[in-house]
């Protein structure tokens, strides 16, 4: 196995997730208009890969685990919109940031879902991360009814139902990764749907007042966004992540908000002050110190289907 190639390819799809925030910028949609392209293409991009390696769908599984199935997509497609929305309202970097507290509520949630412990080492990693949202948030200068406290906010609970996807996952039995996702991926897509056409009551499509060359580079985006980061990165990401440390991947997946930051200062020209700066290291210097003492067992990490996706891919 060549781990410097593994710990690359990882490299490279966390930075490649950095950038959801950059194309989600340049899409003119509702975010939950994004939401539903993104699930909806992404499990198709997943249903086409396994029908190329000679897999079928186990309807059977997803039936005995339909409930809990239901609450996952659900909340998946709330923890889009709202990661989305947080990157609309406020900026790329305050969404990101808030976002990738989700280790934090996972923590907590834990604690009441499967009683366990919080540990003092992880009860201050929440005290720092908790005062890094309040600097992030600059509610201190701007108020409370600032966009950047409302892009604090939408993160934030974006994080926690990021946070209740992974605790309800613990509850699923007998079923193959690749069949989770799809039904995760295509029950957001009916939601989105029917949100979409009756409580947003928005067009799933490009306004027709925009330039055509808008419109061009909104569709090429939310192309990229759907097949290559929601499909073509998660087939690769579970791959590497089965062959490499705990330690490794907790470190390596922080190159996602790192980049993301990068880009929303110096391409999307989106200013942070120093408190809020300050903030954004408490939060993400808190939550990479907490996983860092995590095994591999506690983060979950295991071949499974999708893991083996892409070799068994290159074999046929």
């Amino acid at each position: 196995m060549d781990l410097k190639r593994e710990r690359l390819k990882l490299t490279f799809i966390s930075a490649t997730f950095g950038t959801v925030g950059l194309f989600t910028h340049f899409i003119p949609l509702s975010s939950a208009a994004i939401t539903f392209y993104r699930a909806l293409l992404g499990g198709i991009f997943i249903i086409v890969m396994i029908k190329l390696i000679g897999k079928d769908v186990n309807v059977k599984s997803m039936r005995e685990n339909f409930g809990v199935l239901v609450f996952t997509g659900f909340f998946m497609a709330l923890n889009w919109v709202l990661q989305f929305e947080a990157f609309k309202v406020s900026s790329v970097a305050i969404g990101t940031v808030c976002y990738n507290m989700m280790p934090i509520f996972l923590l907590i949630i834990a604690a009441f879902v499967f009683n366990e412990k919080i540990t003092i080492k992880s009860g201050f990693c929440i005290l720092v991360a908790t005062i890094g949202v309040i600097l992030v948030s600059n509610v201190i200068n701007s108020g409370i009814r600032s966009n950047e406290v409302l892009g604090c906010v939408y993160g934030i609970l974006g994080a926690i139902f990021y946070a209740l996807i992974v605790t309800f996952n613990r509850k699923l039995k007998h079923i193959e990764t690749h069949d989770k996702v799809i039904f995760q991926f295509m029950f957001s897509t009916i939601i989105m749907a029917i949100y979409i056409a009756f409580i947003e009551k928005k067009s799933f499509f490009f306004d027709k007042s925009l330039p055509a060359n808008k419109v061009m580079i909104g569709a090429l985006c939310m192309l990229v966004l759907s097949f290559f980061h929601t499909g073509f990165c998660y087939v690769h990401y579970f791959n590497a992540v089965s062959r490499l440390k705990a330690e490794t991947v907790a470190i390596l997946t922080y190159i996602d908000p790192v980049v993301a930051l990068l880009l929303s200062y110096f391409v999307l020209r989106e200013s942070m002050t120093a408190l809020q700066f300050l903030g954004a290291i408490l939060i993400l210097g808190s939550t990479l110190f907490n996983e860092l003492s995590k095994t591999d067992k506690e983060l979950g990490i295991k071949q499974s289907f999708l893991e083996n996706l892409l070799s068994k891919f290159k074999k046929k």
